[in-house]
């Protein structure tokens, strides 16, 4: 049919005006229910059963003060305040630089035996080397039976069969990244003289290094310093030529047997050397260094949380993590002047400490709400010039007529999918649901030979299958037990007030939708309800949407019930062939049902898991 713009012109200000006015009311509507759905769900239904809290005992190799295992330790209890909230921690610092003997682990050993006698925990996470050694030798006698994580493992192996250990997480310095980095800032460079103590832990870091040794360029020399006295190694660092750079390992103690604080050593040495020092430990920065490629202890922490959570949760871990490791490249900005290092010789990625504020950062209070009040402004008057433009453009135009009702239809998309997750949260259920049960039914359609356009539709509309639920009492939606046969013939008629509350218009969107909310509970053979229509008596969409959301249900958690096992519901599917689903829909689901599985698993929600 032709429309000449003449005839069209003096109608369509206030056609356009009528449709926003519409979609303003039904945007505002849906806003209100998602905010009414989100407060109602954020009471605790008493029905939901509480498992008792475990309690988890972190084991530090370290003192309470010691910088990496401060991030360690925080890394942890924000992971557990995030990830299991319920679970109780308790701690206890082994002190191992200041104390090491056989004595006094032993009788270490002892007081963690007393004082664990009555009240074992339920897991152990253990943070660093001197940690696991203190569980491989006493472990199985104090904790029997108690799995342990390990986490921040120098030279780390595969755990021993015949102790508690159940995963290693291994700490791997990047030394061969931050020697390389060193090169490209200074290409001069042909020996790197590496420091450190007498600690098991370095020894195991020296074995690393001896490790990389091959794959640097050919001119580079690694020479492993003695072993020196602070006053030895000051010397030592101030003697240095422009061919030469420091590597300097985590340093607590020298030659002369003192003991010093963490960074301390650090600073003595930074503040004469006559090269740059690099390190590659995050507790490393901050006291004069170069820096480097540092490794963080809070991606180990978080992993050894992690690790223990799946543990008690019955999943399986990795006996020997050798991915958990982050490593930043970081550079102090005053040692990069001291030493004439450009900045462009730094990695891409790389970051700056102790760099001068800019003018924007110092007088960022006062600039970010002028700058904010300002961008509103702008943005109100584009907005609105926008629209005007828009209003003009639309008097002018027929094809904009079609972009604006293309618009239209994709919000009604956008309203249909918000409504029917806005449902299943007041259903208890996660916003998930209808999202894989949309996903899933356009799987299905699709090897159905089922064309483009209604693929489109019915993801579009199977979100609103229980939209009746709306006019379901709560009571009976929440109810955790069987319901009653009362309560069953209400909660039936949520497929004719699904119905009831889309029937009439004349979009094919809703139309689908309607038929799907009505007749999703249907079954093949005819005992279904409302109607008792039977095989292709039932749209071809409520068929699809109905095996879709019955797949997706029995392996998901409700009130009422435990998820199923994924072998259970496969079988309970195929039994109902020809009975509850249309054949041709179940021998697709049977073919398919791996992929399918994987396309639910891609949708979950945070708190759910997929059956076993």
């Amino acid at each position: 049919m032709r429309i000449d713009i003449e005839e069209i012109n003096p109608s369509i200000h206030i056609f356009f005006s009528q449709r926003v006015a519409q979609l303003c009311l039904i945007l505002c509507a849906t806003l209100f229910l998602i905010i009414y759905c989100i407060i109602s769900s954020a009471v605790p239904a008493h029905s939901i059963p509480i498992c008792a809290p475990k309690t988890i005992l972190i084991i530090h190799s370290f003192s309470p003060t010691d910088t990496w295992t401060v991030n360690t330790n925080k890394a942890i209890i924000d992971t557990f305040k995030r990830q299991s909230p319920a679970t109780r921690l308790r701690f206890e610092f082994m002190d191992s630089k200041n104390f090491s003997d056989p004595s006094y682990l032993s009788s270490l050993a002892l007081m963690y035996a007393n004082k664990y006698a009555f009240t074992l925990p339920d897991g152990i996470i253990a943070t660093d080397n001197d940690a696991l050694r203190f569980m491989q030798t006493y472990g199985v006698d104090i904790f029997p039976n108690v799995p342990v994580v390990a986490s921040g493992i120098n030279n780390a192996q595969l755990p021993s069969a015949d102790s508690n250990i159940r995963s290693i997480i291994a700490e791997k310095a990047d030394h061969l990244g931050t020697i390389r980095q060193a090169i490209r800032m200074r290409p001069y460079i042909r020996i790197v003289h590496i420091i450190g103590d007498e600690s098991p832990t370095c020894h195991s870091m020296i074995e690393e290094i001896s490790s990389i040794a091959s794959k640097l360029p050919q001119q580079i020399n690694l020479k492993l310093t003695p072993v020196m006295t602070l006053e030895e190694l000051k010397v030592f660092v101030k003697s240095r030529k422009s061919h030469e750079i420091i590597y300097l390992l985590p340093h607590f103690k020298t030659a002369d047997d003192k003991f010093y604080t963490q960074g301390s050593i650090e600073k003595e040495l930074a503040k004469i050397s006559s090269v740059p020092i690099l390190v590659s430990w995050s507790f490393q920065l901050e006291t004069g260094v170069l820096g480097g490629k540092v490794l963080s202890a809070d991606s180990l922490g978080k992993q050894a949380a992690f690790s223990i959570i799946r543990l008690l949760a019955g999943q399986p871990v990795i006996p020997l993590q050798l991915d958990a490791n982050v490593h930043k490249s970081i550079y102090d900005y005053q040692r990069l002047k001291k030493f004439n290092i450009a900045l462009d010789t730094l990695p891409i990625e790389a970051s700056l400490i102790n760099k001068p504020e800019s003018f924007f950062i110092k007088h960022n209070k006062a600039l970010i709400p002028a700058l904010a009040i300002i961008f509103i402004l702008s943005l109100i008057l584009f907005l609105t010039y926008n629209n005007l433009q828009k209003q003009i453009i639309l008097r002018q135009s027929k094809e904009r007529i079609i972009i604006l009702d293309k618009e239209v239809i994709e919000t009604q998309k956008v309203i249909v999918s918000t409504l029917g997750e806005v449902i299943e949260a007041r259903s208890k259920e996660t916003g998930g649901h209808v999202q894989r049960v949309a996903k899933i039914s356009r799987f299905i359609g699709n090897h159905i030979g089922m064309k483009e356009k209604d693929l489109d539709l019915l993801e579009a509309a199977s979100p609103m299958h229980d939209v009746g639920k709306i006019g379901i009492p709560e009571a009976i939606l929440h109810k955790p037990g069987k319901l009653t046969v009362e309560e069953f013939e209400i909660i039936k008629t949520h497929t004719s007030i699904g119905k009831d509350i889309l029937d009439g218009s004349s979009r094919e969107l809703l139309k689908i939708a309607c038929e799907i909310a009505h007749q999703h509970h249907e079954r093949w053979d005819g005992n279904g309800y409302p109607n008792g229509l039977r095989e292709d008596g039932i749209s071809i969409f409520a068929r699809v949407t109905m095996l879709a959301d019955v797949y997706d249900a029995l392996c998901s958690k409700r009130c009422y019930k435990e998820a199923w096992p994924r072998d259970r519901v496969v079988s309970y599917i195929a039994s109902e062939r020809a009975k509850a689903f249309d054949p041709q829909l179940v021998d697709i689901f049977t073919k398919y049902e791996e992929e399918i599985r994987q396309i639910r698993e891609q949708y979950l929600d945070k708190n759910e898991s997929s059956p076993a």
